[in-house]
């Protein structure tokens, strides 16, 4: 197949700047994989709820979003020999089952805007619905940059789920249809096909001549499905050029499952991502993953660079406001016990994670692997942290936890909350000890709090601090140029009252 006409030796280009890939391979177009048709797109209703819709914010930033249905025969796989948890997994194509799922996708409505790589999404469906989590946090480089974007169904609860398809649409989603998560693995490889060589409809319209790389990504469930996807299954389907795994814990999805979701083929764990790769696998954890991940660390290579983000939780308020959009979605504060409302984490997790994506664009295309970060430090199975400071010390740093105004901390626990509250991590201002949960057993702070008064002598001796540490991590890799002037005004926004 010709590459496309955009491809070919590109200028080098500076570190992390947005300009064009240095280079660009053939299209992969899959590996050994049980004959069958080719999946067919077709588009969905044009009236409607269309679930995680961001109508206008795409009007905003000149981008279209489409929703399409995916049809098609998918295969399950069957586990060969024995797996362990160096992640060198065998299967082989099992049985098939027919699907309809969705596909929703996004990208700039001038051709000319698109940087030639798709970011798609394994929609997560731990509130039993298709949600878009590394979409809210990575829009701002997405858009930015040019990238063509498309959220796969990939999961039987994203359809029949309390919030999925059939119970919030009906009608409009009448014809979608999962056979069950054993054909999830299968599904998502489908998609990718879809995308790069479609039949009579293309997701991504004429854009699609002109895409380069297609990388996958997961967060937290998905992540968990996507690790498993990479151990087992790219070996045999390789159609994604990278994957992008953000806050998975030590294990890994099961290749199976029964009806009622049980495990029939369970995956070691801890679970490490192989080593014989051929395409690059960033992981991405946040402060409130590790101490579930850390059986699973390994060093880096050139094919895989972990990142661990200090001051950071699983789901923080970024996230929880579609990326700083919206109106928070879930609240953890407690009326009958104040004493452990504290806030929700608010730290600098999209900072780094655009970063990593600019990284990937790079190294996909044969350029230099990420910077490899330390570890987050730990005294046993606990994070090791600042006790002047009450923030983890190592991991990939921000002037948001070197330069700190407040005790930015990615466990939730012992603070309240319900449900979802436990991923949400804490923040505690520096206030001299005035709230209701300071000195007891949910403040992530030390007691007493430090004196920003004593930290830094005038407000702007703290934002020269700030900024030296920013201009830092820029430097090292960890953070982008484009984002200096919204971290800086973040910092000037601080009150020092």
């Amino acid at each position: 197949m010709p590459l496309p006409p955009r491809c070919g030796k590109l200028p080098a280009v500076a570190l992390l700047a947005a300009a064009p890939l240095l280079a660009c391979g053939e299209p992969r177009g899959g590996g050994a994989v049980a004959e069958r048709a080719a999946p067919v797109v077709r588009a969905a209703p044009d009236s409607g709820v269309v679930l995680a819709g961001r109508e206008a914010q795409m009007d905003a930033a000149g981008y279209v979003e489409r929703e399409f249905f995916l049809e098609g025969a998918a295969q399950a796989y069957v586990k060969q020999g024995d797996w362990d948890s160096d992640g060198v997994w065998e299967a082989e194509p099992g049985e098939t089952a027919p699907y309809v799922v969705r596909l929703l996708a996004r990208y700039p409505g001038d051709p000319l805007r698109f940087n030639g790589i798709v970011f798609v999404e394994w929609f997560n469906v731990s509130g039993q619905t298709e949600a878009d989590p590394n979409f809210s946090m990575l829009h701002a480089e997405l858009l930015r940059d040019g990238y063509a974007y498309v959220g796969v169904g990939a999961q039987a609860a994203g359809v029949y789920g309390a919030a999925g398809l059939k119970n919030i649409n009906p009608e409009r989603y009448a014809d979608v249809h999962h056979p069950g998560d054993s054909y999830s693995y299968d599904i998502f490889s489908q998609a990718a096909r879809a995308i790069r060589t479609p039949g009579d409809l293309a997701p991504l319209g004429e854009l699609t001549g002109a895409i380069r790389y297609v990388i996958a990504d997961g967060e937290s469930q998905s992540a968990s499905r996507m690790v498993t996807y990479v151990n087992a299954v790219h070996p045999l389907a390789r159609v994604y050029d990278g994957f992008y795994i953000h806050s998975r814990s030590g294990g890994s999805a099961p290749l199976a499952q029964d009806a009622d979701n049980q495990p029939t083929m369970p995956t070691p764990s801890p679970a490490r991502i192989r080593e014989d790769l051929d395409v690059p696998v960033f992981t991405i954890e946040a402060e409130g993953d590790v101490p579930r991940f850390m059986p699973a660390r390994q060093p880096d290579t050139d094919l895989i660079r972990t990142w661990e983000l200090a001051g950071t939780a699983h789901a923080d308020r970024y996230l929880l406001t579609g990326g700083g959009i919206g109106p928070l979605a879930f609240s953890c504060d407690d009326e009958s016990a104040p004493e452990l409302s504290v806030p929700i984490n608010d730290g600098p997790m999209t900072w780094p994670m655009r970063a990593a994506l600019r990284h990937m664009r790079r190294w996909m295309a044969g350029g230099p692997p990420p910077p490899s970060a330390p570890p987050l430090a730990t005294d046993g199975d606990e994070l090791r942290r600042d006790p002047d400071t009450g923030i983890v010390v190592g991991g990939v740093r921000t002037p948001h936890v070197d330069v700190p105004v407040r005790t930015l901390n990615g466990v939730r626990a012992p603070a309240g909350g319900p449900g979802f509250c436990r991923l949400c991590g804490r923040t505690d201002e520096w206030n001299g000890d005035a709230d209701p949960w300071d000195g007891g057993p949910a403040d992530p702070s030390p007691t007493p709090e430090p004196v920003l008064s004593e930290l830094y002598p005038t407000r702007d001796a703290y934002l020269e601090q700030f900024d030296a540490a920013l201009e830092a991590g820029i430097r090292d890799g960890f953070l982008l140029e484009a984002d200096a002037d919204a971290m800086r005004a973040e910092a000037a926004a601080h009150d020092w009252n």
